[in-house]
């Protein structure tokens, strides 16, 4: 039975792509997705908020608003540094990239439109065969509705 597909561009030998999720870390589980069957692979994804400016962007606006409560607000663990650094990431990614023969994605989750492009930029220029993108919003001012928050 051919399986082959066309997904982003690519012609896979199927449709089995594991997604982003904390197996690619480890490089022998890339290679073993590889040997199991996997057409493509997509990796870990990271988050805006990893990235140096979009630490202080993010974590700046989870206190706003918190001034008005009387009692007082447990404080939010500001992580001092993420498992996974920007730089590890990118020679994460060019290293599985010479290691398999199937597809590498990478995956990247931004909230503004200055935050994700320099670095989508960076993950470009490591050999992946693609990115996937994922648009968040993290509501945090009190005053704003939902519907205010859609764009």
């Amino acid at each position: 039975m051919n399986l082959a597909t066309d997904y982003l561009g690519l012609h896979l030998r199927s449709p089995i792509i594991p997604s982003a999720g904390p197996l690619t870390e480890n490089l022998d589980n890339v290679k073993r997705m590889e040997d199991a069957g996997a057409a493509a692979i997509v990796f870990h994804s990271l988050f805006e908020e990893q990235l140096p400016h979009g630490q202080h962007d993010f974590f700046s606006q989870l206190d706003q608003g918190t001034e008005s409560f009387a009692e007082p607000l447990p404080n939010i663990p500001y992580p001092q540094r993420f498992r996974i650094d920007p730089a590890q990431y990118l020679d994460h990614l060019r290293r599985a990239k010479a290691s398999v023969q199937v597809p590498i994605i990478a995956s990247l989750n931004g909230h503004t439109e200055a935050g994700w492009i320099d670095f989508a930029k960076q993950i470009q220029q490591t050999g992946v065969d693609g990115l996937e993108l994922n648009i968040y919003s993290v509501p945090c001012d009190p005053n704003e509705n939902s519907v205010e928050n859609r764009d």
